[in-house]
């Protein structure tokens, strides 16, 4: 409790009354002054005694469904004054780091009645994708004199989670209908798209082949009858795995890899579902999957796969992100990435211990289980990394890949591409972007030796110019 420029001016005055009945022996001066003293002292226990019995009920709720970075969110405050005094104070509803007012107030001056019920409403909009924590509702309260200030917080904190840009989910929802992915070739699974044939190529004719199959306009140029062949369009069962570890996550003055994957992971989902392949999508970090939807169709499948990308961890600043131990890094990106701190080093030694133990970690332990599963179906899995906390782990992925028969595709965001270059580049970083390359390079032909699709993308590659190569790839 403090007091407030009233309280400060009483108190200036009364101190000098009582200085001036000293040196004056006035009687009528000191009466004034313990007058004065009293008011001040009975103010304070009233204020007191009704601090301590204010009971207030205070319910946020955000009106939007969906929420969106960079997009305003209404957010509806009520509070219900169960006490039977009058409240006076400025109310303010806290707002997470990050955030600002885009229209309405979140802070006024007003007067909360007994026993009656108040509302507010503001829009609100949040820089960044991820969770955002908005206070409680804090009031600065005054006493009835004015006398004295106390600040309040009452209400439980809302857990709002944001996801991606607007922008990034109608692009998923408009390349659903441009693109498609089709899987052709022999599968233990029937098919399951609107057209059973795709056309492969042509071939001479033979008797028995069907009337309607035959490719009349050859006729005249190669005088001969020819026909088309097609091959049979299957399902292919498809997950898409989204690395959350710390390297991921880590931002250094560029382009988000995080958010980026994020964008991508979603676009590629809902092609592949509006093509009619069951697909699911799981976040992990260096330790356990930490969200998954199994693969599916069917209306809500997006939906559920957008539910499960908006609990991905937000992004980290370049400091808190240290890379797995023992990976195949060069000594300046190794120093650049793992920093000095002991708590990181200490972190990754214990998963190493962990995995050494043969404890089940990571994305290949998560794919080892959906093999087990499958009762031999084949399956085709994803995996959007950096391959820096976990490139172990993908490694190791693509080696039960290829002893299972399944299929695999890493599309590796690049992380000197989305790093805000300097316009001169001094000699140890060209070296260093020189020694990571060489190093991703070897990553990929160890992929490729496995027969797992390596596929390397930057912050410039849009969702359309990506899957047009998996296509190429699946084909």
């Amino acid at each position: 409790m403090r007091v407030s420029p009233l309280g400060n001016l009483l108190l200036v005055f009364c101190i000098a009354m009582a200085l001036a009945s000293v040196l004056f022996m006035s009687l009528s001066w000191a009466v004034v002054v313990v007058a004065l003293s009293s008011i001040f002292a009975y103010a304070r226990l009233q204020f007191t005694s009704e601090l301590r019995g204010t009971k207030l009920d205070v319910e946020r709720s955000v009106l939007e469904k969906m929420i969106f970075a960079q997009e305003p969110v209404t957010v509806k405050v009520e509070i219900v004054n169960k006490t039977a005094t009058n409240i006076y104070g400025t109310l303010e509803d806290i707002l997470p780091d990050g955030s600002e007012v885009a229209s309405g107030m979140n802070k006024f001056a007003a007067t909360l009645r007994p026993r009656t019920v108040e509302s507010f409403t503001y829009t609100l909009r949040f820089g960044k994708r991820g969770p955002h924590k908005v206070g409680g509702l804090k009031i600065e309260r005054t006493d009835s004199l004015g006398l004295f200030i106390e600040e309040q917080t009452f209400g439980q904190p809302t857990l709002v989670n944001a996801h991606t840009k607007k922008q990034s989910f109608d692009t998923a929802r408009r390349i659903a209908g441009k693109e498609h992915l089709e899987y052709s070739g022999p599968s233990r699974t029937p098919a399951a798209v609107i057209r059973e044939q795709e056309f492969s190529g042509i071939r001479d004719y033979i008797p028995g082949d069907r009337a309607r199959d035959i490719f009349w306009k050859a006729l005249p140029k190669t005088n001969r009858l020819m026909t088309k062949t097609y091959v049979k369009e299957t399902s292919l069962r498809t997950m898409v795995f989204l690395d959350c570890t710390r390297s991921m996550r880590r931002v250094e003055g560029g382009a988000s890899k995080m958010d980026h994957a994020v964008d991508l992971s979603m676009q590629i989902a809902n092609v592949l579902i509006s093509s009619y392949h069951p697909t699911g999508v799981a976040i992990y970090d260096e330790t356990s999957v930490l969200e998954v939807t199994p693969p599916g169709l069917g209306r809500r499948k997006f939906e559920d796969i957008v539910r499960v990308l908006r609990h991905a961890p937000p992004s980290l600043e370049s400091e808190e992100v240290p890379s797995e131990e023992g990976a195949p890094i060069p000594s300046p990106m190794r120093s650049a990435t793992l920093g000095n701190s002991p708590d990181s080093s200490g972190f990754f030694s214990a998963v190493a211990n962990i995995r050494g133990k043969g404890k089940d970690l990571g994305v290949d332990s998560a794919i080892k289980r959906l093999i087990t599963h499958s009762k031999g179906q084949e399956q085709l899995f994803i995996i959007l990394s950096d391959l820096g906390s976990s490139r172990n782990a993908v490694l190791a992925a693509a080696k039960l890949c290829q002893q299972s028969g399944n299929r695999l595709l890493v599309i590796h965001t690049h992380d000197d591409w989305y790093r805000r270059s300097a316009e001169t580049l001094d000699a140890t970083q060209v070296e260093r972007m020189y020694e990571n390359l060489s190093n991703y390079m070897k990553v990929e032909a160890s992929l490729k030796g496995t027969g797992a699709s390596y596929l390397r993308v930057g912050p410039a590659d849009t969702a359309s110019r990506i899957v047009r190569n998996i296509r190429r790839g699946l084909a």
